[in-house]
């Protein structure tokens, strides 16, 4: 399941954005836009996209009509053919920017709010006392976790966006090795942490699609622990290192649904080395 949510994830980062409003007419400072199923109300605003995804100026509609809308030149210039992508300070519920700055301008400091869950694919090698109870051994295990996470994010500046989350992380593995003597226990951990994430994000804003590629660290508290493969008095509170690949997708200017591929990376040791790889997602909006 991991890899086909893994694969679909890596087409959205290649898929062009599409915009299916257009402008048909122009006169002047007004353009006839053709919405195309688009939705759009007065006072929207909107980047005139060229045919090379480039930004060429902004249009603020003034009138819409069934399927057609009227709209302002503010900045810049929209020609016939042009696409519409709607602009970013309208999809964070602000009020609709002045005629000021280059028409590609976007306002710094957009922050949203939300929730993640996910489902990782949990690894863990540890060296364990055999059946006998005399030597050493080394056990692989593996298992599924689940997470729930509230989520922050936070525009630092163009393109470079802070992400925090915090919440449950779930850590469950097994094996089918015999821990320790006085009940032939199967080899198992399953943890639950109290989670606080910290990761930078580049975001590519392509539309209603926004990739990005982001690295972070997570501060990890037991919250609930029970386990045959280790102590349990050694589960203490540990971090872990997460590279991550995701997308945003702007729905609505309401919303987004942020998607993400994950590797977590704990800290290794002598006897034990752990991992997981996790696919998150969920919904945002704007704070």
């Amino acid at each position: 399941m991991l890899r086909h949510l893994s694969l679909v994830l890596c087409l959205s980062f290649f898929a062009p954005a599409v915009f299916a409003a257009e402008v048909i007419k122009v006169k002047g400072k007004s353009a006839l836009i053709d919405l195309k199923g688009d939705s759009a109300t007065p006072g929207d605003v909107f980047f005139a996209m060229s045919t090379d995804g480039k930004r060429r100026g902004i249009v603020k509609i003034t009138k819409v009509k069934g399927e057609k809308a009227i709209g302002k030149i503010t900045k810049g210039k929209a020609d016939v053919g042009m696409s519409l992508e709607l602009k970013a300070a309208s999809m964070a519920g602000g009020d609709a920017p002045s005629d000021s700055g280059d028409a590609g301008e976007r306002p710094a400091h957009r922050k949203y709010w939300g929730f993640l869950v996910g489902l990782a694919q949990d690894k863990m090698t540890a060296k364990v006392n055999d059946a006998s109870g005399a030597a050493v051994a080394t056990t692989s295990m593996t298992g599924m976790g689940f997470s729930a996470k509230g989520l922050f994010d936070y525009e630092l500046f163009n393109g470079v966006w802070f992400r925090g989350t915090t919440g449950l992380e779930g850590f469950n593995v097994s094996g089918n090795s015999v821990c320790g003597t006085a009940n032939a226990q199967t080899c198992n951990a399953n943890i639950y942490y109290f989670s606080l994430d910290f990761m930078a994000r580049y975001v590519f804003d392509l539309g209603k699609i926004h990739p990005w590629g982001g690295i972070g660290v997570g501060l990890l508290f037991p919250a609930s622990k029970k386990a045959t493969a280790l102590e349990t008095n050694s589960i203490t509170t540990t971090n872990a290192i997460t590279p991550a690949l995701g997308i945003d997708w702007h729905v609505t200017p309401r919303f987004y649904i942020p998607i993400s591929a994950e590797v977590g990376i704990l800290p290794k040791s002598s006897e034990v080395e752990a991992s997981w790889v996790a696919v998150r997602a969920g919904l945002a909006f704007p704070w």
